[in-house]
């Protein structure tokens, strides 16, 4: 019956784009942030205070984030977004790892990023 399988080809078609979009898991948080980071704390060993005024990117993407850590270390931080915009992203530098918790909420961002010898705030504007 050839006049059935046409009907059933538009049909796959139109719906693979959604099944598409549901296995590669987008989230609500998908998108790039930019925020300022303040140094807070020194806890030991040499620690770069960000220029005054400059922006760092925040990206997520299919609920996975990404944060280029660049005051000490050229290093990205990468990690996973939570239900509720919570957030842990990581990698190893240096002497040590980077830690970065935060979350999510709105168009605001708030976390705080731990190294072995320094700690920053990140924060949307």
């Amino acid at each position: 019956m050839p006049g059935r399988s046409a009907p059933l080809a538009a049909a796959f078609l139109f719906a693979l784009p959604l099944g598409l979009a549901w296995a590669h898991g987008a989230s609500r948080f998908d998108g790039q942030y930019v925020g300022e980071l303040t140094l807070k704390s020194v806890t030991g060993g040499d620690c770069t205070t960000p220029p005054l005024g400059s922006l760092y990117p925040l990206t997520v993407s299919r609920g996975e984030v990404r944060f280029a850590y660049v005051p000490r270390f050229a290093t990205t931080l990468v990690g996973q977004v939570g239900p509720d915009g919570s957030f842990t992203a990581a990698a190893r530098a240096g002497k040590g790892v980077v830690q970065m918790s935060g979350r999510i909420q709105g168009i605001r961002v708030t976390a705080m990023v731990a190294s072995p010898s320094c700690n920053y705030l990140f924060q949307t504007p």
